[in-house]
């Protein structure tokens, strides 16, 4: 959430809950593991409502004590399994990008990058909806250099369409075009997320933001 400060000087930013510490040794990084992943499935299968630390100590067999060692809050945990989600989601993104067919066109990559990154955050929202209004407000200060944090993960979507579909693209500045497109990957399924949810679900809506795409980076051609 972002409030104006006192002073009238900038802005009072509420950073996402965050895990209160790192697992370093195999035991606690499989408790760690353990607790994620019956978290996951309780959001996947049942929602929010059902996410509990009662409930996760008794369908992981993670003591409550031990969970809330790295885990202060539920809203920590939920923080935690989408950023193993997102992380997954960007590293199986660049490979398939890259892994596209021969025949596939410079279309057929911008919507499979925009399908996936609408898609997480349809996810984010399925997680929970507070949690993802909250952090992707924070988010979007980041991509802004509002607040320092670390790099967003379209960023490797972006410079994945450059390489993999160069020969297709005809711009003047090659550089300008990724920054376009990653910010257009970016901030688009965002305001769709704050202001109108449901078209990140509409069919159009990847045709209708890939078609402006490609439009930008074939312009220089004739």
């Amino acid at each position: 959430m972002i409030k104006p400060s006192r002073n009238g000087q900038g802005i009072q930013v509420e950073i996402p809950a965050q895990p209160r510490k790192e697992p370093r040794q195999p035991r606690s990084i499989a408790l760690v593991s353990a607790v994620k992943q019956t978290g996951r499935q309780i959001l996947e299968n049942e929602g929010r409502e059902a996410l509990s630390a009662m409930r996760l100590a008794a369908d992981s067999g993670v003591a409550i004590s031990s969970i809330y060692e790295y885990f202060p809050t539920i809203d920590a945990l939920i923080a935690a399994i989408f950023d193993d989600y997102r992380s997954e989601a960007r590293t199986a993104l660049f490979s398939d990008i890259m892994a596209l067919p021969a025949q596939s066109t410079l279309r057929d990559g911008i919507l499979l990058a925009l399908r996936v990154v609408m898609a997480a955050h349809v996810k984010k929202n399925q997680f929970d909806p507070a949690f993802s209004v909250r952090s992707t407000h924070y988010e979007e200060l980041v991509r802004l250099d509002v607040v320092k944090d670390k790099p967003l993960w379209t960023s490797t979507a972006s410079s994945a369409l450059m390489q993999r579909f160069a020969s297709e693209i005809r711009v003047k500045d090659p550089q300008k075009a990724e920054f376009l497109v990653y910010q257009t990957l970016s901030a688009l399924p965002r305001a769709m997320l704050l202001e109108r949810p449901g078209y990140l679900v509409e069919e159009d809506s990847p045709e209708l933001i890939a078609s402006m795409l490609h439009a930008l980076l074939t312009h220089g051609q004739t």
